[in-house]
């Protein structure tokens, strides 16, 4: 028994990652910590409504002005998504 009992005291001494140190305990905590804010972020972004501050949807018809896209081309758009809904 105590060639068993030493070799396992011996591996035991060898073994440079039983003890943990502070920065281990910090990386860690910081992963779950960083998990966790994953986690908030993400079941925001799932259950968050789409439209928070009450502004119209293009979808419903009215047409709304946006920079950088002409008249045309967004009644195209509106046309088309309306077609679209008719099928």
């Amino acid at each position: 028994m105590s060639a068993s009992a030493d070799s396992l005291g011996a591996a035991a001494a060898l073994d440079k990652y039983g003890d943990e140190d502070i920065f281990s305990l910090l990386i860690r905590y910081g992963l779950y910590v960083g998990a966790l804010f994953q986690f908030v972020c993400i079941s925001a972004a799932v259950l968050m409504e789409n439209n928070p501050d009450g502004q119209s949807n293009p979808e419903s018809g009215e047409v709304t002005e946006r920079e950088g896209e002409p008249v045309r081309t967004r009644l195209h758009k509106i046309r088309k998504l309306e077609k679209k809904k008719r099928r």
